[in-house]
C-alpha cells in the first residue's frame, strides 16, 4: 500500500492534496475532535457493540487534546 493509501485509510476525512508523511497537529486535531462527536452521538446498544460504557464515551468527548 502506498503512503497516499495508507494515510486515507487512517484519515479519512482529511482533505485531499494533505501532503505525504506525518498530518499535521491541526489537521490531527480536527480529526480526532470529529471522532468524539460522532462518539457522543452513538447509542448505548451501539457503544456496547464496542465495549465502551455511556461514561466512557462522555470523558472521553470531553478532552480536548
Amino acid at each position: 500500500m502506498n503512503r497516499t493509501a495508507c494515510l486515507k485509510s487512517f484519515f479519512p476525512h482529511f482533505p485531499p492534496g494533505v501532503p505525504s508523511g506525518k498530518p499535521s497537529p491541526l489537521l490531527a486535531w480536527a480529526d480526532r475532535q470529529r471522532q468524539r462527536a460522532a462518539l457522543a452521538r452513538l447509542e448505548d446498544r451501539m457503544l456496547d457493540d464496542i465495549g465502551v460504557t455511556r461514561t466512557e464515551a462522555a470523558a472521553e468527548c470531553q478532552r480536548h487534546d
